[in-house]
């Protein structure tokens, strides 16, 4: 038997092979956990490599979105300029940290287009200054900055000298006289004048320095700066012909003035004249400078309003905290906290990149005829706002001209500039004249064939129009009205909107018997809707619908020549939906038996409510429910309960999806549907139960179970 002649060489190679399969084990658990990494920061960098789970789709930007990020023809910058100091509440935390991650998902779907960054308006000063430089050079700003700093150099450069000569020049000539002698008399007579120069030898200094200052700084303000020219000019011209007009009062009132005095007197007015007269055309000048869209967007950039900044070479536009952020609750007391608030940050955003991006723009118009405003904001403090005046917004933020056209006071649609790419209308129904107030038939000339025929001519034989049908009340209440664009769709398009009957929601609470809905509003409304196979509605937010007063649609068998029509939202036969034709029937039977049996003749389902279709370039659109798209169906908003409690939702977001979603299909630019998602309340909720808790497996056990079992195979592999 051999004999170890090292008796601790056996022991001290088991430590020391011990040692090296430790350090091989941590070794091949750290290049796991490295892998591990380098995987999930590839595929956080690569655009679908990652996969959304929740059920707001919060953490992933749209198809529409994707879509326009990579077709963009030059590169953009997106920049939050959400604060952050020691002193902020937690919520904006919650804000900052939900921007910085949009952001990143918009940079990391287009990486050579999107450049995403972050300035924290409250420290950063120096890269805040970089920023107000950079934007300030922006073509669009740096145009219209010119036309103010060629004022202002007017000023500089010619006018300030001669104002302050001519003062200096009156004041010597004055001084003159009353050295000379019986120059006491002179004095009483030029001493108001003298007096006034004085002062305006101050005024001249005065009005420099502040014209220096303002222009001097880093971030000059041009605006304020014309705001002194004019204050300037005004002044001036208004002090010189006063002088004129007092010099001519001395004359008439004394007689026995010195000659060299009458002399000066007599002449103020012509040495004036010229000064004036350019005084009078500068202000004139300045008068006629537009507002300046940089100053406009400086004021949005305060250090805590929160907002984002979408730059391209030439143009920015600032997307504001209110926006993004919407409050859910108008009426709500008290400030609005993140739990509060909505979240529509990729909507407002993507609009902002396409406002920003696409320089040609189609208009869209909204017809009526007589009735109220139907798009303008109210001008009067507790006026009502006009039906459409969010939805005007909306269209706004979504790159279109927005204006409306009234068939009784104008023989032609406005006149817009620029001029528009294309122009889209809205027909909407002919409002019914007024009676007066005593009971008499009105005296408002009616809508006529002629008022009519102003309306398809514009359209022509490739029109492109919405028209927004329905049951509509006549002027005795229940009895129907008929739809005055009915004969041309029907001749045109082969469609029919049949207002002899109203459809109407009940409850069946007994065989037979019905009951209207404790809500009357749903009475009229006309929910759980299918949509077809059309690409107008398409997404799943289009389905999100509530049309009420509804008409149905009859489709002919055989459409006119050329034409082509496909379903767009049809309504399914259900037992409680009826189409009415005598509404007063029914509200008859309630006063006397309580409940509704259906009326023989009423119809049931399916019903079709709204369609699309083509004629060569032609295209319409008609929805017939009539308040589909007013403000107070399209915006409604309703309560609902979430994983982190109860919050406010929209009710009816696929009416706004329908009508947008419509426009961009008359313009022939699909590709900007479904812009944004349906996301009303800012919480992130998992889809459902069991995809929480894989996801808890997964991070919690899955992963570090992963590198455990590596690097035990990598012991045990070392120790064999």
């Amino acid at each position: 038997m051999a004999v170890n002649p090292d008796p601790t060489s056996a022991t001290g190679g088991s430590a020391g092979r011990r040692m090296k399969i430790g350090s091989n084990v941590i070794v091949a658990t750290l290049i796991m956990l490295g892998i591990v990494g380098v995987v999930q920061t590839i595929a956080y960098a690569v655009p679908g490599a990652r996969f959304d789970m929740t059920s707001s789709q919060i953490n992933s930007l749209g198809e529409a979105t994707e879509n326009l990020l990579r077709d963009l023809d030059a590169p953009i910058t997106l920049t939050s300029l959400y604060f952050e100091t020691d002193l902020e509440e937690k919520d904006q935390q919650l804000y900052r940290r939900t921007i910085d991650d949009l952001l990143s998902l918009y940079q990391s779907t287009a990486r050579s287009k999107v450049t995403a960054s972050s300035i924290n308006p409250l420290s950063d000063h120096e890269d805040l200054a970089k920023l107000r430089n950079r934007l300030r050079n922006k073509p669009k700003f740096a145009n219209e900055i010119e036309a103010y700093k060629e004022r202002i150099e007017r000023y500089t450069g010619e006018l300030d000298d001669r104002m302050r000569a001519l003062v200096h020049a009156e004041a010597k000539a004055i001084a003159d006289l009353t050295a000379a002698p019986n120059g006491q008399d002179t004095a009483a007579a030029v001493g108001q004048i003298e007096s006034l120069l004085q002062q305006w030898t101050q005024e001249t200094q005065q009005a420099r320095e502040q014209i220096d200052a303002l222009t001097a700084l880093d971030n000059a303000q041009y605006t304020a700066a014309t705001a002194v020219l004019k204050t300037l000019y005004r002044d001036m011209i208004k002090s010189l012909q006063d002088i004129a007009n007092f010099s001519r009062a001395q004359l008439a009132r004394n007689e026995n003035l010195p000659q060299p005095v009458v002399t000066f007197l007599d002449g103020a007015g012509r040495r004036y004249a010229e000064l004036v007269g350019e005084l009078e055309g500068e202000s004139s000048k300045l008068n006629t400078l537009q507002p300046l869209s940089f100053d406009q967007l400086m004021q949005k950039l305060a250090p805590n309003a929160n907002p984002i900044i979408v730059e391209t070479e030439d143009n920015a536009l600032v997307v504001e905290f209110s926006d993004v952020w919407p409050t859910m609750d108008p009426n709500r007391p008290g400030a609005a906290q993140f739990k509060d608030r909505a979240f529509k940050g990729e909507e407002k955003l993507t609009s902002a990149i396409l406002r920003a991006t696409h320089k040609e723009q189609t208009a869209v118009i909204f017809v009526r005829y007589g009735g109220m405003a139907q798009v303008a904001a109210a001008m009067i403090p507790g006026q009502a706002p006009a039906p459409y005046a969010t939805m005007r917004k909306q269209l706004e933020d979504t790159n279109f001209i927005v204006d409306e056209w009234d068939l009784k006071s104008a023989d032609a649609p406005p006149q817009l500039d620029p001029a528009p790419t294309r122009t889209i209308y809205v027909v909407l129904q002919p409002a019914s004249p007024q009676p007066s107030p005593t009971g008499q038939p009105s005296q408002e000339p009616p809508f006529t064939d002629s008022h009519r025929q102003l309306l398809l001519s514009v359209l022509g034989d490739n029109a492109r129009a919405i028209f927004v049908a329905g049951w509509y009340p006549g002027p005795f209440g229940t009895i129907p009205a008929t739809y005055e664009y009915g004969e041309y769709l029907k001749d045109t398009w082969g469609i029919e909107v049949n207002t002899s009957e109203l459809l109407i929601e009940t409850i069946n609470f007994e065989p037979g018997k019905y009951a209207p809905p404790r809500n009357t509003a749903q009475l009229f409304g006309m929910g759980k809707l299918e949509v077809g196979d059309h690409i107008v509605v398409s997404g799943g937010q289009a389905r999100m619908l509530m049309l009420p007063f509804c008409a149905p649609l009859v489709l002919a068998e055989s459409p006119p020549e050329g034409v082509s029509i496909e379903t767009l939202v049809t309504l399914p036969e259900r037992d409680t939906v009826w189409g009415v034709k005598n509404l007063q029937a029914y509200q008859e039977q309630l006063q006397s038996n309580g409940f509704m049996v259906r009326n023989e003749g009423d119809t049931l389902g399916p019903y079709t409510l709204a369609v699309a279709a083509t004629k060569g370039d032609a295209k319409v659109v008609v929805v017939s429910s009539r308040t589909f798209a007013v403000d107070e169906v399209a915006f409604a908003r309703q309560l609902a309960f979430t994983s982190q409690g109860m919050t406010v939702r929209s009710s009816n977001p696929g009416n706004v999806t329908l009508l947008i979603n419509s426009l961009h299909w008359l313009n022939d630019n699909t590709s900007f549907m479904n812009i944004g998602k349906p996301i009303d309340a800012a919480v992130l909720e998992i889809k459902d139960e069991s995809t929480r808790r894989w996801i808890q497996a997964l991070t919690i056990f899955a992963w570090p179970a992963l590198a455990l079992a590596f690097g035990g195979i990598t012991w045990w592999t070392r120790r064999r």
